[in-house]
């Protein structure tokens, strides 16, 4: 197995929605976003195959710097926020996309909130789920609040089911085999491996 990026999609003006162009459907994907704050914010997750899904097809349970459960049921998002606010987000997160399955998803995020470091920063984990039986294939953080998603937020979805021929690898990149001591540098215009003698 191997981790390949499936998506990625930067902000170039701000917007109340990022969203990744259509991707070949991975089993167990990564997520990172950054959500750079254009005022208020309030980002939420939405997932879909061909389209995004804006139904009622998602549940979550979070907590907030370490408080209480709360939970939220035939949502039309998984909200990444609890408190909204004008503070830049970082958010980490895991779904498994197995077809007939419901889509299971963890997330961590940490909000700036007050500049300084005089000043600690705001976390938040999340369990969710998105109720569907096709693999997602689109990933979307949009704005509910009355600001925007600022130019440079970013989203990027990694996926486990890549395969080494998709990966590109630079010219000269050197590797140290431990087990023969032997050295190698890549060649990218033959795609092969040349030991150093």
């Amino acid at each position: 197995m191997a981790w390949t990026r499936l998506a990625t999609k930067t902000q170039t003006t701000a917007g109340n929605t990022l969203t990744t162009d259509t991707f070949t459907a991975s089993k167990f994907n990564q997520l990172l976003a950054h959500h750079i704050n254009n005022g208020s914010i309030d980002p939420t997750l939405r997932l879909g195959k061909t389209t995004i899904d804006t139904n009622q097809n998602y549940a979550r349970r979070y907590s907030g710097n370490g408080l209480g459960d709360v939970t939220n049921i035939s949502q039309t998002y998984i909200g990444l926020d609890y408190d909204g606010g004008a503070h830049t987000m970082f958010d980490v997160g895991f779904i498994v996309n197995i077809s007939s399955e419901e889509k299971l998803i963890l997330d961590w995020n940490v909000e700036a909130k007050t500049a300084g470091a005089g000043y600690v920063p705001s976390r938040m984990e999340h369990a969710g789920k998105w109720v569907n039986s096709n693999q997602f294939d689109l990933v979307q953080i949009s704005e509910i609040s009355s600001g925007t998603l600022d130019v440079d937020s970013n989203l990027m979805v990694i996926g486990s089911d890549g395969t080494p021929s998709s990966l590109t690898w630079q010219n000269g990149l050197e590797f140290h085999e431990t087990d023969t001591n032997k050295d190698y540098v890549w060649n990218s215009s033959t795609n092969a491996w040349i030991q150093i003698t």
